[in-house]
């Protein structure tokens, strides 16, 4: 008995298994179904690099995209050093994929003030791509793999230091 693996006569995106020696279609499946992956973006340390809040030390939470899906961690209160391990995952198919981090200090009363991240002026977050199938992170001046640690530091009033991974798994 062999298998056949064909993509032909199905809608765009279906694989179809059959049984060759019989004839026989298995199952016809999403191709996305076949490779899925686990993207967890984990949030090591931040560090303000200068005065956050006004009135004291910051209140520190990160909004994270992955693919589209948008994630906030809790806030740490009153400290400008932390090391949260905040883990961020969201499944995806195998591909490229687009990620987004935003570092904020929670004001209660009023609008939440965006902490600069980001090396480029004019731009507080964090946005680059990863790459399920070679785990390739791309999008900043050094290349970086999965599971290496990218520190990335403000260059703005209300700035910050982050270290975070971004890992692939199944």
């Amino acid at each position: 008995m062999s298998f056949v693996v064909a993509s032909s006569h199905l809608a765009p995106g279906l694989l179809r298994v059959g049984l060759a020696s019989l004839g026989l279609l298995a199952l016809a499946l999403p191709a996305a179904a076949q490779r899925e992956d686990r993207i967890t973006v984990t949030i090591n340390r931040v560090t303000a690099v200068d005065k956050a809040d006004i009135f004291g030390k910051a209140d520190f939470y990160a909004k994270v995209t992955i693919a589209g899906d948008t994630q906030t961690t809790p806030v740490a209160r009153q400290t400008n050093n932390i090391r949260p391990n905040w883990k961020i995952s969201t499944r995806v198919p195998r591909g490229k994929h687009a990620i987004k981090i935003q570092m904020f200090d929670k004001d209660p009363g009023k609008p939440d003030d965006q902490i600069d991240i980001n090396r480029v002026d004019n731009k507080r977050d964090l946005d680059f791509e990863i790459n399920t199938a070679s785990c390739r992170v791309s999008g900043f001046a050094d290349s970086y793999s999965c599971g290496d640690t990218i520190v990335r530091t403000g260059n703005e009033r209300k700035k910050a230091e982050i270290h975070f991974t971004v890992k692939v798994g199944r």
